[in-house]
């Protein structure tokens, strides 16, 4: 396979990622174009479905240290508002809990771009 089927390939992908959408009508991306806050969302939505909420919770804040730009906070408060719909089952099999949660939540604070 040479590199343009492969970046072809990747950018398929990444639009379904990005985009949610199916095969059939996923839009090409180019990765060459793509921001950084792009790449972040890619991995961090990788790491969510994964359940991998502490290594989420840390490219959050490794995110916001470099570029805390309200679209990365925004992320940050969609990913605390989404665990805190979550049992505390689902969050003890993830190793997380409802105190990391809050503690997340009021940690960030400081990153907010008002």
């Amino acid at each position: 396979m040479n590199i343009e089927k492969l970046i072809e390939q990747l950018g398929k992908t990444l639009g379904k990622i990005i985009f949610n959408k199916k095969e059939k009508y996923s839009e090409k991306v180019n990765v060459y174009q793509m921001s950084s806050v792009d790449t972040f969302k890619i991995i961090f939505n990788k790491l969510f479905h994964d359940g991998n909420y502490n290594k989420a919770e840390d490219l959050i804040f490794d995110e916001l240290e470099k570029n805390s730009s309200p679209e990365v906070y925004e992320v940050a408060i969609e990913f605390y508002s989404s665990l805190l719909k979550k049992s505390d089952e689902e969050l003890n099999k993830s190793n997380f809990s409802r105190k990391e949660i809050y503690r997340g939540l009021d940690d960030i604070q400081k990153f907010k771009i008002e």
